[in-house]
């Protein structure tokens, strides 16, 4: 035989490359069974693929959402996904990370897109149902930062869609009554400016909608103050009722008008702004009797 002593050495250091690569082992596979963890228990329901199609990811999300068990998923290839989540196969949004040149026949709501990352939105039918869905696709990335797959993420947006939906029609009902009412009407925010106004509005002071947004709700009385006064009494929480004003139209005309004002809240009871309504002083009926005092006040001040 050879030196003793060398070939313990050797034998030293075979035995502490195996302990060395199987401590290796032991932190990859720790590392792995850490990442499956974190991959399963995201809220979102998420899927990855690699740089062929075939699905190497399928977490526990998307098993509650789609039904079917991860096994059943892995490894399989030519648009599996896109079957389960559309019912037929063909490339999925997932796909143009992958290929971007590949035809995507999905109306796809784009919210961002950088660098093969997409976030979008979109309607599918599922067992007869209309669903709105988010979702997000990102390169899955290797070795130097080599793409080698692609990922997907899910989240059903149905009941926000329906919500965002109720609030729109809402405010079209609302706004509907605002120009449809026969009287000039006129909303602003805490600080007096006018948010929104009718088609009545618009022929009291000769002023298109368009110009009247954004400015200064006071600048449209001879007297400003008193406007103002009456205004920050409505912020305050008071109703302003029969206050006698008098608008500085288009023309130059001066047209004296009744001021019916109130606070509007929001759900948490704040003010955020004054619904006004305005009424022709020359159309109120009684007039004399009605308004005829508040504006015999109002000529007395006048200089």
């Amino acid at each position: 035989g050879g030196d003793p002593r060398s070939t313990y050495y050797e034998i030293i250091q075979k035995i502490t490359l195996a302990i060395g690569k199987r401590q290796t082992e032991r932190r990859l596979d720790r590392t792995r069974r850490l990442y499956a963890n974190i991959f399963n228990h995201l809220p979102d329901p998420t899927f990855v693929i690699n740089n062929t199609g075939v699905i190497i990811g399928w977490n526990t999300a998307m098993e509650h959402l789609t039904g079917i068990p991860a096994q059943e998923m892995m490894g399989k290839g030519d648009y599996a996904y896109s079957e389960i989540l559309y019912g037929e196969k063909r490339p999925f949004l997932i796909d143009l990370v992958r290929d971007p040149g590949l035809r995507v026949e999905d109306e796809y709501q784009i919210l961002t897109c950088d660098d093969r990352s997409f976030t979008a939105e979109k309607k599918i039918v599922r067992d007869g149902k209309t669903f709105s869905i988010w979702v997000k696709v990102s390169p899955l990335l290797g070795e130097q930062r080599k793409i080698v797959g692609a990922i997907a993420s899910i989240r059903d947006i149905t009941k926000r869609k329906e919500a965002e939906e109720r609030v729109r029609q809402a405010c079209e009902y609302s706004r509907c009554l605002i120009q449809s009412h026969i009287d000039p009407l006129v909303t602003t925010d805490n600080d007096g400016i006018i948010t929104d106004t009718n088609a009545a509005m618009e022929r009291l002071v000769g002023f298109p909608q368009s110009a009247l947004i954004g400015t200064s709700f006071f600048h449209l009385f001879c007297d400003e103050e008193k406007a103002r006064e009456g205004y920050l009494k409505v912020l305050s929480g008071e109703c302003q009722r029969d206050l006698p004003l008098v608008i500085s139209t288009a023309e130059g005309r001066s047209v004296k008008v009744i001021l019916f004002g109130t606070p509007y809240r929001d759900s948490g009871g704040n003010v955020r702004g004054i619904f006004i309504e305005l009424h022709d002083f020359l159309t109120l009926p009684a007039t004399q009797d009605a308004a005829g005092k508040p504006f015999a006040i109002l000529d007395a001040s006048s200089p």
